[in-house]
């Protein structure tokens, strides 16, 4: 009998003999769709999505955020349908959700599930869509940094292999595939995926079976066979919501035929860029004499012969030496002063490759090459003269390459150079019309200074590829080493290089400037000119206003100071006097208060005894910077006050006073503090959030000594779902205050209650000497929220899972025991406890 399939990874990595519809199940991942369109009263319809967590298939991060493979799919599905989505999970690990949710798909409690592969008995249970959404491939795995693997299908040999010792499916296929390519299997057998890893680490085993599904890293994929679709699948009877689907897959492959692929790519398969040679592959770089290198001295920013320097520089010279560089070959560089001589050098056999030649089979069989991977796709370009901007090119002249070979027609008429160097220059002066070139070499020439006529316009005809050029016959070792280095070379690296080549750098003068741009020059001037006028003149018509808008500017100050209730003030530091300037709001004039702050000397003043001689120390401080204390005010109140200050010297560095301003934060001070409340507590039931929670008993483990203890309980409202959708939210959101308010008034004021999100609570209680305590707090509190009920009279109950902490506990250690004790408790039937 035929069993359902699924796409998984992990452990369920091959079926290993799980029982019901899952044992083939565990290769992919479902998602609940929202249903396209609109529903009765115009809203998007939600669509439920079967949501078990799959590595690289369906995840979600600690901040609830989607992702994967069929998550994507979905969301790209929702772009054509305007589906919402629900997304439902269930507990328990892969095997048990996996049957529960294909139970709640087949009696319609979710609409849609996602990576299932075609039997025909599911078929007899679930809707299949028409369309495939992905293939999974059984697939050989080695490490890495394995480069021995070869597989001659010319020569028999044996192959061991590292596999689940049951996984029948598998093993068929691998063993159909073993006989194609005249390889000897030999099992072996393992339990976990880590028995696997092991096997290839100690040499037990030389490949591992996988599927292309499940990604491992560290592994590399050297076969792949057994393709095998996979689809969405829905309760039967949804016609309507099938046929949207199916349309959306259609639509999908239709409008981006690689968007599959780029999904498998992106979770299944992430590029490494770390360069591997194989022993054939070493063993060629260390026996392999110098390589000559053909480079074209006509070719910037490709390749070029410096001016200056006589040196020959460019992308292609670059890239050989990050070869050399990455591998150990050596490259000697041979000139070619145009295309004609590097063919002629080519078929000579003077050269072994050319550093850089387009990627076109038909130039490759004439120069008798062997192409590289493409290191540079580029554009080709329309170099013209500004004059021809807006004509037409029928008629024009065409300036190109004497050695070009071209047998078809021209839209302009062809004039012949010999250089890209004469015919940018030939562009340039209006002796010719137009030119084709590489957007790069386009580029170079065009940031020349001396080129100020040229106009660049893309042009949609086709692309350039360039490539290395490896003569033949050609070391089938070389060619893999030059287009590992290119493959596995950094997207940045790259750029660097084509960035330091194309850019032309020339000294700019002052000269030049003038010459280029004559009229902008003398503008330029004139305007310096004006400035430097209109500046002294602004002098000295200003200088006059200066002092009276000084004095009009102290006094704007010390009413504005008025305004906000500002005080001056100076110390004398040796006869302990307080002097205070400002005027209060409301008032005319400013007033000074004078205070001696020695308590003996004025025992009766308004800030007298502890607050004047924090203040007096302050003072005596000797620091300048900002202070924010409690004072005691003219009616004896205490408010928060702000001291900015700044010690004066004499001539000898001793200080002589203080001078600052004082002022009033009391309202600010009570602001912030009402902010930071809010900001800790959650707004429904007002214990602390989730993120000041955490924050709080981290700070209390922290502070655990030897021999300190605590306990940390999480509290789950027992079928608080149910409760919802009997009573509605609004009762449900009754429910969690009454719980919230019942666990504060069970614990001390000291301890931390806290709501992480929806119907959980967490508590952390300090000076827990042991599980009895801890089991008979339990008890209690189970009792005591047990007086909490329902609209109908029926007693709320909860869930608790605890554990002790001790000194060195850390918050992550402590709420997974946590939560694993109340999954127990939940399990074991709610409305209990349990204590890891």
């Amino acid at each position: 009998m035929q069993t359902k399939l699924a796409v998984t990874g992990g452990k369920g990595l091959f079926s290993r003999g799980r029982i019901c519809l899952t044992a083939l199940l565990l290769l992919l991942l479902w998602a609940l769709l929202p249903m396209r369109g609109l529903a009765a009263d115009g809203s998007s319809q939600v669509i439920r999505v079967g949501y078990p967590i799959q590595l690289g298939m369906t995840e979600v991060d600690e901040q609830g955020n989607y992702s994967g493979y069929t998550y994507e799919y979905l969301e790209e599905i929702a772009q054509y349908t305007g589906w919402d989505y629900e997304f439902v999970q269930v507990e328990g690990d892969i095997n048990e959700s996996l049957v529960t949710l294909m139970d709640m798909l087949e009696k319609g409690d979710i609409d849609l599930m996602g990576g299932m592969l075609y039997s025909s008995e599911m078929e007899q249970l679930y809707d299949y869509s028409s369309n495939s959404y992905g293939i999974v491939y059984t697939v050989f795995q080695v490490l890495y940094d394995d480069t021995e693997y070869v597989n001659d299908s010319q020569v028999e040999k044996p192959l061991r292999v590292a596999m689940f010792e049951n996984s029948t499916k598998h093993k068929a296929e691998m063993e159909d595939y073993c006989r194609m390519n005249l390889q000897i299997p030999r099992i072996v057998p393992c339990v976990t995926v880590e028995d696997h890893i092991r096997a290839l680490q100690e040499g037990r085993a030389d490949v591992m079976l996988n599927t292309s599904m499940n990604y491992i890293e560290g592994l590399r994929t050297v076969a792949r066979f057994a393709p095998k679709p996979f689809y969405f699948v829905t309760s039967k009877g949804k016609g309507e919501l099938l046929t949207e689907l199916d349309e959306a897959l259609h639509s999908i492959e239709q409008t981006d035929p690689y968007f599959m692929t780029t999904l498998h790519e992106k979770y299944f398969n992430p590029s490494n860029k770390e360069l591997k040679l194989t022993a054939q592959e070493k063993e060629y770089v260390e026996n392999a004499e110098p390589l000559q290198a053909g480079i074209l001295t006509d070719l910037p920013p490709y390749s070029y012969r410096d001016k200056e320097s006589g040196e020959l520089k460019g992308i292609s010279v670059d890239l050989l030496k990050a070869i050399e560089d990455k591998t150990g070959l050596v490259f000697e560089l041979v000139p070619a002063e145009n295309e004609e001589m590097l063919a002629e050098m080519a078929s000579e056999n003077r050269i072994d490759l050319i550093a850089g030649m387009s990627y076109d089979y038909e130039q490759a069989r004439q120069r008798n090459m062997a192409m590289s991977r493409p290191y540079i796709s580029t554009q080709y370009m329309i170099l013209l003269n500004n004059k021809m901007r807006n004509e037409e090119f029928t008629g024009k002249k065409l300036a190109i390459l004497a050695s070009f070979d071209y047998q078809g027609e021209f839209v302009g008429n062809p004039a012949y150079y010999d250089s890209r160097e004469d015919i940018v220059r030939a562009v340039n002066s209006g002796e010719a019309d137009y030119t084709y070139m590489d957007a790069y070499v386009a580029q170079y020439f065009y940031n020349r200074s001396e080129f100020e006529n040229l106009y660049v316009a893309p042009q949609m005809l086709q692309e350039n590829r360039t490539c290395i050029g490896v003569s033949k016959p050609a070391s089938a070792e070389l060619l893999n080493i030059i287009n590992k280095v290119i493959i596995t070379m950094p997207e940045e690296e790259l750029q660097s290089i084509i960035y330091s080549n194309t850019i032309y750098r020339s000294d700019a003068t002052l000269l030049e400037m003038v010459r280029r741009h004559p009229l902008q020059t003398v503008a330029a001037a004139a305007a310096i000119l004006l400035v430097v006028i209109g500046a002294l003149s602004w002098g000295v018509v200003t200088r006059e206003k200066l002092n009276r808008k000084i004095s009009l500017e102290l006094k704007k100050h010390q009413e504005l100071y008025g305004l906000v209730n500002d005080y001056f003030f100076e110390y004398d530091l040796k006869k302990e006097l307080l002097t205070v300037s400002g005027k209060r709001k409301g008032e005319k004039h400013e007033n000074n208060v004078v205070y001696r702050l020695s308590p003996e000397e004025q025992p009766d003043a308004p800030d007298s005894g502890k607050y004047r001689e924090m203040l007096r120390q302050i003072m005596h401080s000797g620091r300048d910077g900002v202070e924010e204390i409690q004072l005691t005010g003219v009616n004896r109140e205490l408010r928060w006050m702000r001291i900015a200050m700044k010690n004066i010297y004499d001539h000898k560095g001793a200080p002589v006073c203080v001078i600052g301003r004082i002022s009033d934060i009391n309202d600010e001070k009570q602001e912030r503090d009402r902010l930071k409340n809010q900001a800790e507590r959650d707004s429904l039931t007002h214990v602390y959030n989730a993120k000041t929670s955490v924050r709080l008993i981290q700070d209390r483990l922290d502070r655990l000594g030897d021999g300190g203890t605590g306990a940390l309980i999480l509290v789950d409202v027992d079928k608080f779902k149910t409760i919802n959708d009997t009573y509605g939210h609004m009762e449900g959101d009754h429910i969690l205050c009454e719980v919230a308010g019942a666990l504060q008034d069970s614990f001390r004021e000291g301890d931390i209650v806290g709501r992480p999100g929806g119907d959980e609570f967490i508590i952390y209680m300090e000076r827990i000497r042991d599980t009895r305590t801890l089991g008979d707090k339990c008890e209690r509190l189970l009792q005591r929220i047990s007086e909490i009920r329902t609209p109908d009279k029926k007693s709320i109950t909860i869930s608790l899972g605890a554990v002790l902490a001790r000194q060195d506990s850390d918050y992550d250690s402590l709420y997974i025991k946590a939560d694993k004790a109340l999954y127990q408790a939940k399990k074991e039937g709610r409305n209990m406890y349990f204590i890891a």
